[in-house]
């Protein structure tokens, strides 16, 4: 049975900053590994990109390992490779600073609504959102997930 991997992590600067401070939350992004431990997500630069193991330099992280059947596990990856390069949603982001509910209409995704939709098509439900209302999905808000309760497999000590 496999495991599909989400980590969440944050790291300094200005944009996880304001990412942490507009969403009330410790962590600024999310995303999934893949089969060879490059990861898949979301970022304002390049938008959906499979990147290498390396890349993110996490000030914190925590990683869980959801278990899926073959069949599902194969539906979220080929979910998950689907959206490489879709843009990144500036507008969900600005729809989360202000309060307005701009993403409905983005032909774009941020890491969290990706997260949740890979695991939507893999058959897990990780919140009470329907999938049209995933760009209200904040990192923090998809980390609250009951799926992920007793599930983690790495943590970093926080830092600065």
């Amino acid at each position: 049975m496999p495991n599909l991997i989400v980590r969440f992590v944050t790291q300094g600067g200005f944009v996880a900053g304001a990412i942490r401070r507009v969403t009330f939350s410790e962590f600024s992004h999310a995303e999934i590994s893949t089969e060879t431990g490059t990861w898949i997500g979301a970022h304002d630069d390049g938008g959906v990109q499979e990147r290498p193991a390396d890349y993110y330099k996490a000030t914190f992280e925590r990683r869980y390992a959801v278990p899926l059947s073959d069949n599902q596990y194969a539906a979220a990856m080929a979910y998950a490779r689907s959206k490489i390069g879709t843009p990144y949603s500036f507008a969900d982001i600005a729809g989360l600073l202000f309060r307005e509910e701009w993403g409905e209409a983005s032909h774009g995704m941020i890491c969290s609504s990706f997260v949740f939709n890979v695991l939507l098509a893999g058959s897990i439900v990780p919140l009470n959102v329907l999938e049209k209302y995933s760009y209200l999905v904040t990192p923090d808000t998809l980390h609250l997930s009951p799926i992920f309760i007793g599930k983690c497999v790495y943590e970093t000590s926080k830092s600065a």
